[in-house]
């Protein structure tokens, strides 16, 4: 992802947020110290500071709350002192509690807040217990710049977790124990290896990576291919029937020095075993598995453009040969002189590929010809092929960053494929910074539907939902507002349109990817969000 400017600043606000937190007073005081004078309107920076005391009070209310010590003025809530008291006998050493204030007004010295409240912790019977709830609250200033709280809403919107066992544990240090080269090499941060590599090999600080999965040696296990940045060899670790993994020997070919942004496990020869795609700065490199043995290449697919985020496989054209399509997000050429970069509608990314899989290791490179390049310009961070429209035919939806998203509708047209672009004609353009694509019918009516992965910020919706926050400017304040939002899950009506399915699933926090899956074997598809941001060594680093 370009790390441009609407990015830094949701990343400013997010950092300014976390770093003006203090620790608040004892909630039954309802008074700390507050920056802004009495009767005059906060300034963004003022407001931000009040946001992170509140915070603090009300990460010391969730605190009473899941240790059993209601606060007075709340004994008589029917529905906090149920929560309350859920938590009672709980492992004190196992009670986490989060608040985040998302939406902050100011009413002359009234302040409102809506938050998310966050706890966690095990129960005297051993179960897992967690809660996620949303809640109004209002707060005073006094003339001596004090803050007082008003009232603590009920509980809204609110999510119970309880099991008898964590749906996931790590499994890394017992996958890995026969496995050196993950202590020695996979282990250690990006910082390490910066300060080691020159860059001139295709490291840096923000580059991208990414891993693919397939059955390498015809086990019938998945194995994990490791893509690294330029100056580290890429990594083949094979899954063994002791459910650890063990790197493929050197023989195989498959350590790559070039930098490799992006890995695709898939049978191009249709000879039944799974042959690897590589995407690096010269080309797409195509491997082929050689009896289970090592990998052969084959040629690489020239492109027009460096920077590869996502790789993706389909037969489009239905002649029983797969095609590939590459997105880029970077471009190499440069603005017009009387343009310039816009976050919410960015027209200098690079230009996406597809190859058309011609048989016997041979692509054609089809993109003009297929309709593709109507607006192929933006910054493509992932593309995803599914049947939306139920024809038989795969159809192509990309996320682009800094703009809206493109759904590109298979077609015949003249007895040859033709892809349309009807992304906002159906209502599915979500123009924000997409990054990532994953298909599923999740309310099981028949119709496919479709989640975006974005990114989530409390500091920008508190921020751009201030009155005082670019208030001539209301249409670029809707764009700010949007890319604050977070993800969107669409979904697919009987006439073809889809709508947007509302708050409950827009809160993954600093997405980068995300995908449906049924975690736990109901039978409904559930969501799994990838999130986060630059970490260092320090556990407490944002």
């Amino acid at each position: 992802m370009c790390l441009q400017l609407p990015v830094l600043l949701l990343a400013a606000l997010f950092f300014f947020s976390a770093c003006n937190k203090k620790q608040g007073t004892d909630f039954d005081s309802h008074e700390s110290k507050v920056p802004t004078v009495q009767g005059t309107k906060p300034t963004i920076k003022e407001s931000e500071q009040l946001a992170a005391q509140i915070e603090s009070e009300l990460i010391l209310f969730a605190q009473r709350i899941i240790s059993g010590a209601l606060p007075d003025s709340l004994s008589d809530n029917k529905k906090w002192s149920q929560f309350s008291n859920r938590f009672i006998n709980s492992s004190e050493q196992s009670r986490n509690v989060k608040a985040s204030v998302f939406e902050i007004r100011h009413e002359g010295n009234i302040v409102q807040t809506v938050a998310r409240i966050e706890m966690k912790a095990r129960l005297k019977n051993q179960n897992y217990f967690g809660l996620i709830t949303k809640l109004k609250s209002s707060w005073s200033k006094n003339e001596d710049e004090q803050l007082k709280v008003l009232e603590i809403g009920d509980p809204e919107q609110t999510v119970l977790n309880e099991s008898p066992v964590l749906w996931f544990s790590d499994e890394t240090d017992r996958l890995t124990a026969k496995e050196p080269t993950f202590t020695e090499h996979l282990s250690r941060g990006l910082d390490f290896w910066l300060k080691r590599i020159e860059s001139i090999h295709g490291i840096d600080a923000f580059i991208n990576n990414g891993m693919a999965l397939g059955d390498f040696d015809g086990d019938g296990r998945d194995d994990i291919y490791v893509c690294q940045p330029g100056g580290l060899p890429n990594r083949l670790f094979l899954h063994q029937a002791d459910n650890t993994i063990l790197e493929a020997p050197k023989k195989t070919g498959a350590n790559y020095l070039d930098h490799t942004s992006s890995a695709l496990f898939i049978d191009i020869d249709n000879d039944g075993d799974q042959d690897l795609t590589l995407a690096t700065p010269s080309g797409i490199v195509l491997l082929e598995n050689d009896k289970y043995q090592s990998f052969i290449e084959r040629g690489i697919l020239q492109t027009d453009e460096v920077d590869c985020h996502s790789l993706s496989a389909t037969d489009f054209d239905m002649d029983g040969n797969l095609d590939l399509l590459i997105t880029f997000a970077l471009g190499s050429r440069s603005l017009d002189d009387d343009s310039s970069f816009r976050f919410d509608d960015a027209r200098d990314g690079g230009s996406n590929q597809l190859f058309r899989g011609d048989g016997e290791w041979s692509f054609s490179e089809v993109t003009a010809l297929c309709g593709l390049s109507e607006a192929n310009d933006r910054h493509s961070l992932a593309a995803s092929w599914h049947d939306y429209d139920l024809d038989g035919d795969p159809d192509l939806y990309i996320a682009n960053d800094y703009g809206q998203n493109q759904l590109y509708r298979n077609d015949v047209r003249d007895g040859s494929r033709f892809f349309s672009e009807i992304a906002n004609e159906i209502g599915i353009e979500d123009r924000g910074a997409g990054m990532s694509v994953s298909w599923a019918d999740y309310n099981r009516d028949g119709l496919p539907d479709l989640y975006v992965g974005n990114m989530y910020s409390n500091a920008g919706k508190r921020i751009t939902g201030l009155s005082g926050f670019m208030p001539k400017n209301k249409e670029l304040t809707k764009h700010y507002r949007r890319f604050a939002k977070g993800n969107t899950l669409f979904k697919q009506e009987k006439n073809g349109g889809f709508s947007d399915s509302g708050s409950a699933t827009t809160m993954g926090r600093w997405a980068w990817s995300s995908v449906f899956a049924d975690l736990n074997n109901d039978g409904w598809e559930d969501l799994i969000v990838a999130n986060g941001y630059i970490s260092g060594p320090r556990p407490d680093d944002l």
